[in-house]
């Protein structure tokens, strides 16, 4: 079996993630030439080339972002080992990182993630970002789930999808559109909105069910996140389609009127894991307790 030279494949690492080997030296304390030489070694024991120069600049070719994809794992994980090690950690937590799109309301993700803040032998860290973003750091180890708005299909033998329920959209608006609420929903036609960004599935359901009554509102703007809608529902004086459990409070609060419900339109709650980060047992046991909540 070849031997890898771990000081070699590092620095290869820190030139990959650096971009060129000037940069390189000052992140490594060494001189180019020693730098270029430990990069022609590796390339030599490995038996093809891992740069491509172009315009005086180090690219990656192919075979050398496949490098990079395992040497990043090999090397964040010793750089987590070394950390505990400094902190003196007897016992390993396990982290658990998931993925959040801004468009899900607050409280679903409370509810989901709850068990998993409440085990003493996990951390948790929530990262938010779009379904593209989240999908690269799933693949990269990044992350272990994504809760989203929808199933990700793209490919079903790589990714699971688990369904964590659904609830109903509304109409809410500012105090003083109160007189939409007469003939709603066709009380919104020509009404300034504002709607979720093209990219979601929930505005995909809102744009047909528009289609379906011949309902054209004025549309001032786009936006990802629920908590901007919301404010710019009570700010900007429009109504915005949103989950009930996001806005309830505001509701109580007076900042914000129900004008009605949007039947056969809602909100989905969708769990994304890869086959391998989905056998986690804590994982496991979440979206099972999650399920099964009264």
């Amino acid at each position: 079996m070849q031997q890898v030279n771990f000081n070699q494949l590092y620095y290869f690492y820190i030139v990959a993630r650096e971009g060129s080997i000037k940069a390189a030296t000052l992140k490594l304390h060494v001189t180019q030439p020693t730098i270029s030489n430990q990069i022609r070694i590796l390339e030599e024991s490995l038996g093809y080339k891992l740069f491509e120069r172009k315009h005086r600049k180090l690219l990656l070719n192919l075979k050398g972002e496949a490098l990079l994809k395992r040497a990043e794992k090999i090397f964040v994980l010793a750089d987590e080992m070394i950390r505990e090690a400094k902190e003196g950690k007897s016992k390993e937590r396990s982290i658990i990182k998931i993925g959040v799109l801004p468009s899900l309301p607050n409280l679903f993700i409370h509810d989901f993630s709850l068990k998993l803040w409440k085990d003493p032998n996990v951390a948790v860290e929530i990262i938010h970002g779009s379904m593209e973003y989240l999908i690269e750091l799933l693949d990269r180890d990044r992350l272990d789930i994504i809760l989203s708005d929808a199933a990700y299909l793209r490919s079903q033998k790589r990714y699971r999808n688990f369904n964590l329920g659904s609830q109903k959209i509304i109409a809410v608006a500012d105090p003083s559109m109160t007189a939409l609420k007469k003939n709603f929903p066709h009380s919104l036609n020509d009404q300034p909105y504002v709607a979720f960004s093209k990219k979601s599935s929930l505005q995909e359901e809102v744009d047909y069910f528009f289609k379906l009554k011949g309902i054209v509102p004025d549309r001032v703007g786009e936006v990802d996140d629920i908590g901007l809608m919301r404010h710019l529902a009570i700010r900007r004086k429009c109504f915005a389609l949103l989950p009930y459990d996001s806005v309830k409070d505001a509701i109580k609060r007076k900042e914000l009127i129900k004008l009605g419900t949007f039947e056969k339109v809602e909100s989905n709650m969708w769990l994304v894991t890869s086959k391998q980060s989905g056998e986690n047992v804590a994982i496991r046991k979440t979206i099972n307790a999650y399920l099964q909540r009264k």
